[in-house]
């Protein structure tokens, strides 16, 4: 099984809008209406196919300042977080912009970890000096909804110095009303885009075409204006004596005409030209040797060029013109075309495609061609071969759509697709998921002859157990993968050292446990298992400040910290230990306000995943802290938190409820012998502040605060916390009563604590 992790190419064709054409219709009054609505913050180019979106955003883009316009062709692979995030971070940094690649990581994961991401890719933008505009064109395809989300969050909160413009064939679930009302949204349709007599006499003149004023606007009628459809007719007209018999006979605007106009289009061409047509549309990108692969010809390079020149809706990608596609329409109806004409000869186009984007080293359309071509078993060898890469550099959601793009029983038959299936429900946190994919792999008739699958299995199960809480059962499975991969260097290795060693901590085994984490943490480094490194760091810290060599434990926690920012896991879960590992050695040398800080930033890690033991142990940290600065009303929260969490978790280990028992033990011994806090005077909470405190006096959840006050959740939630801090409160009931003690809220006691 490959262990590279390396992140799969860019295609540069993505990030490049189409060039200036000669052919196009020039439009200055929608290009001058584009202008005027390039102050809203997102502007939303949406009508049906063929209705010239992305030639209009592209010739208006064309008219700009390169360095401000950023491009990114979507398509459906694009809905992987990872990838989407990846290209536009891409495109904006080739404006100009700034964007950290801890930015992208963060994007690329769930939940709060997303919002940390765009509240710091929002706060870089605000922070630049240039102003860009980002294009992102046939948004249609996108149909994820972490990515619907985040770009909703990014349209409603962009700075000044960002504005978003999209085409699309429907309108995106983005939250348009909101960005309507608010008068962010400039929205262009396809009455916007129908051409007017002036324009359709001009494509028609570029087609070759006089016709008469009577005639153009017959078929201007009769088309209302779509673009395509013009076009299309244009070319039906090509060599024709008989244009007004034509054009009187044109059927109207029902889009069944296309199929006719296509036929026309087609059976007007030479046959070899047809025949390229035909077999050349089960490709999304064409070049000269792909084409030369599929079509099993030679010259496509300069087929490719002829059919640009003729206008027969080949769109290039690149300014070299080594790249194309297809206009969308016009490449459905050869696709609609082949299969009617020639269904026999699909898959083995398919099966070439497949082959060279293979050779070329583009396994996401090696596997879609393999599927295309009916090839299952190929597929689920490149599948097999290529997934932990992708998945370790964060493509997730690209995995699990090469997995699905599978028959649910080719995947339960392969134990190779069900141990890929478990990984990936590990790197969710998804516990159960992955005990399920597990039994699933264990019961394929596959041979277990292969040592690096039973190695992968049975590190797998560990890190499962894990997870669960289940200490016992995560050291026994360790166990049997630091067998199976006595002498290596894998990732299964660096996986199985991770398991066994934390779960020899959790039974007290102290020097085995911490050999075998300093294990993790090399070989993670010289395989490329980031996250297993990262973790093993920091439990290491843990450790050593357990021993009382505070200065190792700082070394390993803030080492652990820098890996995590150079290896874009600064929002992860893992990252959580660190945090609360380098608070524990600030609380013990009196650095209190720092430690705060970094237990509050290990418990808001550690809770965005579903491991019991590593949030019960980043809440104790945070308890030790708030006592050590007085707090003892959030210290006890926190030790009631970490027992419910120790509690539910079957197996956790002692040494987690020793850290709570010493905790427990410091909260019965009286005051702490720092002086608690003063509470807080007026002047205390900042503006920001004494808005969401008196916004927690209503049922209001968190997250309708963050929507209300046009910030992140991720915002919030912080912001919560400092205000029970400064007013030494644990709740929100309590911060509302000590609110109206201080006179920072309108009301009496009389009205008791807020509902809900």
């Amino acid at each position: 099984m490959s262990t590279a992790a390396l992140a799969p190419p860019m295609l540069e064709t993505k990030l490049r809008p189409p060039d200036r054409r000669s052919g196009i219709v020039a439009r200055p009054d929608l290009l001058a209406r584009l202008d005027e609505a390039s102050g809203r913050r997102l502007t939303l180019v949406s009508a049906p196919a063929g209705w010239g979106k992305t030639t209009l955003v592209g010739d208006w883009l064309a008219g700009r300042d390169a360095q401000s316009a950023a491009w990114v062709a979507l398509d459906v692979a694009d809905n992987d977080p990872a990838r989407f995030w990846r290209y536009v971070a891409e495109a904006l940094r080739r404006a100009g912009a700034s964007v950290e690649d801890g930015v992208v990581g963060a994007l690329s994961g769930s939940g709060e970890t997303v919002e940390a991401g765009l509240s710091a890719l929002i706060n870089g933008l605000a922070d630049a000096d240039c102003r860009t505009l980002l294009a992102l064109d046939d948004y249609h395809l996108i149909a994820d909804e972490t990515i619907h989300a985040a770009v909703a969050f990014l349209c409603a909160n962009a700075p000044d110095g960002l504005r978003v413009v999209m085409t699309s064939r429907t309108d995106p679930p983005i939250g348009l009303a909101r960005l309507r009302a608010r008068g962010d949204l400039a929205e262009f349709r396809a009455p916007d885009l129908r051409f007017s007599e002036g324009d359709a006499r001009a494509l028609l003149a570029e087609a070759g075409l006089s016709l008469r004023d009577d005639e153009v606007a017959r078929l201007r009628q009769r088309t209302e204006g779509w673009a395509a459809g013009l076009y299309l007719a244009g070319l039906s007209l090509r060599g024709r004596e008989d244009a007004g018999r034509f054009i009187a006979d044109f059927a109207g605007d029902d889009r069944l005409v296309v199929d006719y106009l296509a036929d026309e289009v087609l059976e007007g061409l030479p046959a070899d030209r047809r025949d390229f047509l035909l077999r050349t549309s089960v490709l999304g990108r064409l070049s000269g040797p792909l084409c030369d692969a599929v079509a099993g010809t030679s010259g496509s390079a300069r087929i490719l060029a002829e059919l640009e020149r003729s206008n027969l809706f080949l769109v290039p990608l690149d300014n070299r013109r080594e790249w194309y596609r297809y206009h969308h329409l016009f490449g459905e109806l050869l696709q609609h075309e082949l299969a009617l004409t020639s269904p026999g000869d699909v898959a083995e186009l398919h099966r070439r495609a497949a082959a060279w984007h293979l050779a070329e080293g583009s396994v996401d359309d090696a596997v879609r061609h393999a599927v295309g071509a009916g090839d299952l078993d190929q597929a689920a060898d490149l599948i097999a071969e290529h997934w932990s890469g992708h998945l370790r550099r964060g493509w997730t959601v690209t995995t699990q759509r090469w997995l699905e793009l599978l028959p649910p029983e080719t995947v339960l038959n392969d134990v190779r697709l069900c141990l890929a299936e478990a990984w990936l429900t590990i790197n969710l946190g998804r516990p159960e998921d992955a005990e399920r994919w597990l039994d699933a792999a264990e019961a394929c008739e596959d041979a277990w002859d292969d040592p690096q699958l039973e190695a992968s299995r049975i590190a797998a199960r560990s890190l499962a157990r894990l997870l669960a809480g289940d200490a016992p059962e995560a050291l026994r499975f360790g166990l049997q993968a630091l067998a199976a991969t006595e002498g290596d260097e894998t990732w299964w290795r660096a996986a199985g050292c991770l398991a066994a060693g934390i779960a020899l901590h959790a039974s007290d085994r102290m020097e085995e446990s911490y050999r075998l984490l300093e294990e993790c943490a090399e070989v993670g480094r010289r395989t490329g298992a980031w996250a297993p490194a990262l973790v093993a760091l920091c439990h290491l810290a843990h450790q050593d400040a357990e021993r009382g060599d505070l200065d190792s434990a700082e070394r390993r926690a803030r080492e652990a910290l820098a890996y995590a920012d150079e290896e874009s896991h600064a929002e992860y879960p893992h990252a959580a230990g660190g945090h609360s590992g380098l608070a524990h050695v600030l609380a013990a040398r009196g650095q209190l306000d720092e430690a705060q800080a970094h237990a509050d930033r290990g418990t808001e890690l550690a809770k965005r995943g579903r491991a019991p033991t590593e949030i019960a142990y980043c809440v104790i940290v945070q308890g030790e802290v708030s006592l050590a600065r007085g707090d003892r009303a959030t210290a006890a929260a926190c030790a009631g938190d970490a027992r419910d969490l120790l509690d539910g978790a079957p197996a956790p280990g002692s040494h987690l409820r020793e850290q709570l028992a010493r905790l427990d033990a410091g909260l019965r011994d009286g005051p702490s012998a720092r002086a608690p806090q003063h509470p807080a005077e007026p002047t205390d909470l900042t503006e920001r502040e004494l808005a969401v405190l008196r916004m927690l006096t209503g049922l209001a959840s968190a997250r309708e605060i963050a929507d209300q006050l046009y910030v992140s959740h991720n915002t919030v939630k912080t912001q919560i916390k400092s205000i029970y801090r400064k007013l030494g409160v644990a709740t929100r009931a309590d911060a509302v009563v000590r609110g109206r003690e201080l006179g920072l809220l309108a009301g009496s006691l009389a009205g008791g604590p807020p509902r809900g």
